[in-house]
């Protein structure tokens, strides 16, 4: 459930990688100008999923960060049909309210992103980009669909490279949202406290019997509690010890979950078992940001207080 006042971020590498591979890469801010005239005219929308959601960019603008470099602030707001109805309950009472959803309503999220319009290196195409942490809306939507609308307009503005000399060919970006990996696990658990260690495998089963063959590789996992009483700064080197024997024991992936003293929401990373010191995992970054003025699920416009603390981040 969100918070009204609260938001977690997500950072992410906006990878602009070329297609064809031998195309030039095309900048980010020579897309941005159309992406915002389809997005001006209502046309930046993609139905997905069988025609079970949509997912558009209702909103965007050119803003600044700290140090004057230019940004963009973007709305994606996504409609789903099987998203249940919104319910609220009485503080006092317990009474329970349900918004029931008018004709061709469905359910909606939206998550608020900045991107940085400069790319990390002279003629480089990853440009780092921030992204509010939304449960059934993440990245694989947004990612696809920056892809889509990106190619659309590559096709419209017919952007295309020479090779060798020959007819010219048609280019386009292969957008990715890679997860932002600038920690690592040991270092955000010098402060943080270990809570809970899960060991994951998938392994075919043998039931013994003649149905075996309608069977699917099963997961196992193993859930370890960590006890409130471990010693500050022990928690890494019970980490190293469970993944010996995760390692030892058939278990190929082990995520840990810990809290850092300066956020509210615990953190997870996913570990490789066979990797010879856990304290380098790396994971996505995250960031948790305060506003003023609430938020609901989703919103008609971009909350200025919401980019404003975003953008402190996208240092």
């Amino acid at each position: 459930m969100l918070q009204k006042n609260r938001r977690n971020i997500l950072f992410f590498d906006l990878v602009m990688a070329p297609h064809p591979s031998d195309a030039p890469a095309i900048e980010l801010g020579t897309l941005i100008p159309f992406l915002q005239k389809r997005c001006d005219a209502g046309e930046a929308v993609e139905v997905i999923d069988a025609e079970r959601r949509i997912i558009r960019l209702s909103s965007m603008k050119s803003i600044k960060l700290a140090g004057g470099e230019p940004a963009v602030a973007m709305l994606f707001c996504l409609g789903d049909h099987d998203k249940a109805d919104t319910g609220v309950t009485h503080f006092k009472t317990g009474a329970v309210r349900v918004f029931e959803k008018e004709e061709d309503e469905v359910g909606g999220l939206s998550v608020h992103a900045v991107i940085r319009l400069t790319p990390t290196k002279e003629k480089g195409h990853l440009y780092r980009a921030v992204l509010e942490d939304i449960t059934g809306f993440g990245r694989t939507p947004i990612q696809s669909f920056l892809r889509s609308q990106f190619k659309i307009i590559c096709d419209d503005q017919e952007f295309t490279f020479p090779r060798d000399d020959k007819r010219p060919v048609k280019t386009r970006p292969m957008v990715e949202l890679a997860g932002h990996a600038s920690d690592k696990l040991k270092n955000s658990l010098e402060q943080g406290k270990l809570l809970h260690i899960e060991l994951v495998d998938y392994t075919d089963v043998d039931f013994g019997m003649d149905e075996d063959k309608f069977l699917k590789t099963a997961r196992r996992a193993l859930n370890v509690s960590v006890s409130k009483t471990l010693p500050k700064g022990e928690g890494l080197s019970l980490i190293e010890k469970v993944r010996l024997w995760a390692n030892t024991n058939g278990y190929a992936t082990m995520r840990v979950r810990w809290k850092e003293a300066s956020s509210s929401r615990p953190q997870s990373a996913k570990v490789d078992t066979a990797k010879a010191d856990a304290g380098e995992a790396f994971f996505i970054k995250t960031a948790e940001v305060s506003f003023a003025t609430p938020l609901p699920d989703i919103c008609a416009e971009l909350s200025d207080e919401l980019i404003t603390e975003m953008k402190k981040a996208l240092v």
